[in-house]
């Protein structure tokens, strides 16, 4: 009787664990193990991947800028096709259904 007791009330003690129910309020990934690598508690969600670069002919050759948005009158853009991840691709990196997955740029197959 007393080793029924005592399975009972660890499997209910598991159940509540700190990481679990941080897991549950949050919906992040929550691990005491991320406080020993210097990171907080719970991981942050994934970010969105870099922008690509956004090269433009030059006299030189082709020139390439990380920031666009900054640049007074830009040039037309020298790379041809889809600058983003696709839908699938972008689920693979995220580890997650395509239907979850939020959309990455204008480029849905």
């Amino acid at each position: 009787m007393k080793r029924r007791i005592t399975l009972l009330l660890a499997v209910a003690v598991t159940g509540c664990a700190p990481d679990n129910i941080a897991h549950r309020l949050t919906g992040l990934d929550c691990n005491a193990g991320y406080i020993q690598a210097g990171e907080d508690w719970c991981a942050p969600q994934a970010r969105p991947p870099a922008p690509q670069p956004y090269c433009t002919q030059s006299w030189n050759g082709v020139d390439c800028w990380s920031r666009p948005d900054l640049m007074p009158n830009v040039a037309r853009e020298v790379a041809q096709g889809p600058t983003g991840l696709t839908q699938d691709q972008n689920a693979n990196r995220l580890n997650m259904p395509v239907q979850k997955v939020p959309p990455t740029n204008a480029y849905i197959p």
